[in-house]
């Protein structure tokens, strides 16, 4: 059965509807109008999410709010009870989308926001990610806010205590739960790791001829919680734990580069078609553990450019690669960077235009 969208945009633009339509919705346009409590006439019980447009006071029902309004409307109203659903900010205003998207959480009004233009070049995402918010509403629901049911945890492993206390102190709200695991647990590097990441801790290529092959006999590390059918994940303790049987119990993985990794690989799985990453231009280590935030590419954290952020206990740091950061990106993550690490970069550009 299609899920129910309730679309709010106050010039009724007909063909947005029709592209969330076309994606396998059941949509309902939605104009606000000045009487805010006009919304729950259009809110049908079984309506699983809705999408904002931000501004909301141009249209000819002289609306005099804007979408945070409305959201903040409806979290209110499903603050301690089960039928919350995913709020959808979608808006041409990209400052607007971005001051939101910096800190969602701080804001408590939207599980995830995007331009129109960036729904226009990727539908078929913004459907996985929105179906994937859905039904984390649903499975959290369905097993009543226990957190081990809810992100399938294996008991045979130990859960950072940190994030149990924090899920915890989620008191029964849907929004809040959903929006922890995703942005705190399942997204960033730490107790899970995504395949870029994976890739560089076992220091062979994605482009190997056997890198599926190998994936395989690591399915069992797979993270099959919520939100994983949109975002691919593995246990880290898991690939440890398989590690230490099945490849090495004597040398952790972190102790080797990237070629001794994947000799080992090769020895005790029988693949040969395993390539070891390699080191980009400014790296001296290829004991790889991370991955640059921009490019992606594999990087041992002491090569990188550290990015300074307010972590919790269980998530990695993030950095940036040398390369990345003379390329330009040092400008977007400047508020992220000490004036240290700044520095060292001045002098490195220096350095690359003196030698010409």
């Amino acid at each position: 059965m299609a899920y129910k969208i309730l679309y709010i945009d106050d010039l009724e633009t007909k063909s947005r509807e029709k592209d969330i339509q076309n994606l396998g919705y059941e949509v309902k346009l939605y104009n606000p109008t000045s009487d805010i409590s006009d919304l729950f006439q259009s809110l049908e019980a079984d309506t699983k999410a809705c999408v904002l447009d931000y501004r909301l006071t141009k249209g000819k029902n002289n609306a005099c709010f804007d979408a945070p309004t409305i959201a903040q409307t409806l979290r209110t109203k499903h603050k301690n009870d089960l039928k919350d659903f995913p709020l959808i900010l979608m808006s041409n205003e990209s400052i607007k989308v971005k001051e939101f998207d910096k800190d969602l959480t701080s804001q408590d009004l939207f599980d995830f926001v995007l331009t129109k233009q960036e729904f226009s070049n990727d539908k078929s995402n913004f459907k996985k990610k929105l179906d994937s918010f859905i039904k984390s509403y649903e499975i959290i629901v369905k097993h009543k806010f226990d957190l081990s049911k809810i992100i399938d945890f294996d008991e045979n492993y130990t859960l950072h205590s940190r994030i149990k206390l924090d899920a915890a102190s989620i008191n029964k709200n849907l929004f809040s739960l959903s929006s922890f695991i995703y942005y705190d647990v399942v997204r960033p590097i730490g107790v899970l790791i995504g395949e870029d990441v994976l890739s560089a801790r076992l220091g062979v290529s994605k482009e190997s001829k056997d890198w599926e092959a190998l994936l395989k006999l690591i399915d069992s590390s797979v993270y099959k919680g919520v939100f994983s059918d949109y975002l691919k994940r593995w246990w880290m303790d898991k690939i440890n734990n398989w590690w230490n049987e099945t490849i090495s119990s004597e040398v952790p993985l972190r102790r080797l580069n990237a070629k001794q990794r994947v000799d080992l690989l090769k020895t005790k799985l029988g693949l040969e078609n395993l390539i070891p990453l390699t080191k980009t231009k400014y790296s001296h280590s290829s004991n790889f553990w991370t991955i640059c935030k921009d490019s992606g590419a594999p990087l041992d954290p002491f090569d990188g450019v550290e990015l300074l952020k307010n972590y919790l206990p269980w998530q990695e740091k993030e950095y940036l690669s040398i390369e990345s950061a003379l390329a330009g990106k040092i400008d977007v993550y400047k508020n992220q960077i000490s004036e240290i690490d700044k520095k060292a970069i001045r002098e490195i550009v220096k350095k690359e235009r003196s030698n010409g």
